[in-house]
């Protein structure tokens, strides 16, 4: 790929992502990001080096979404089968009821922020979800509730479960990528997850979803667990 083409791509991917999320609601014309790039600082580095986050409302949520994940790699480098793709193929989002104030001092975006970094710094993430369907993920400095960490002080992720009005997927300049759900999980329910490895999950994602707006990430929602 040359340098022209990947800024077409790069420019058409981010157009594509903002349409995406028009579609879904309301899109903040402030984008969260850090001021200085936490790769430099021996952090995870994302494929185009940028790091950002977009903030989406609905009548009934406010939605926290990662923006850089599926950014083409800027070292213009190729897979083994000859194609260009887009960055790691996914994006996550954590969605909250209500209408959320200073997001980026929230623990809903320290939730999004960790689980971002995590799937940056495993660049196969979404093959492995693929494979899983569902993931879980314990995530440091998230500014929950005591009771919503385990002993190490990590909160609790499960990623993966399905939206009635966020489709899954969608399309950018180079693939299809994934849009993947990051839902707080309770303490009972992280460590059950922990317990029983997959069929626990595939449980676990069952009973989340027969309990109501499974994508939202609440404080106040009850365990299923």
């Amino acid at each position: 790929m040359t340098q022209q083409e990947y800024e077409k791509h790069f420019q058409e991917s981010c157009s594509l992502r903002d349409a995406f999320w028009r579609s879904i609601g309301k899109l903040d014309a402030d984008v969260l990001a850090p001021v200085i790039n936490p790769a430099l600082r021996g952090g995870a580095r994302w494929p185009s080096w940028r790091q950002a986050w977009v903030t989406v409302r609905t009548p009934q949520t406010t939605i926290i979404a990662s923006d850089g994940l599926s950014d083409p790699f800027d070292d213009l480098s190729e897979g083994e089968d000859g194609k260009a793709y887009n960055g790691f193929g996914l994006e996550l989002y954590v969605r909250a009821p209500g209408d959320l104030a200073a997001v980026n001092e929230s623990w809903e975006f320290d939730l999004l922020y960790q689980a971002a970094q995590l799937a940056a710094d495993q660049g196969n993430f979404w093959a492995v979800l693929k494979k899983l369907r569902y993931m879980t993920a314990e995530l440091y400095h998230v500014g929950v509730p005591r009771e919503f960490q385990n002993p190490e002080g990590c909160a609790g992720a499960l990623l993966g479960l399905p939206s009635d009005t966020i489709p899954a997927e969608t399309a950018l300049s180079l693939e299809t990528i994934s849009i993947v759900n990051v839902k707080l999980l309770t303490l009972r329910e992280l460590e059950y997850a922990v317990q029983t490895g997959k069929g626990g999950r595939e449980k676990l994602a069952d009973l989340i979803i027969n309990q109501g707006n499974p994508t939202y990430s609440d404080l106040n929602r009850k365990s299923v667990i």
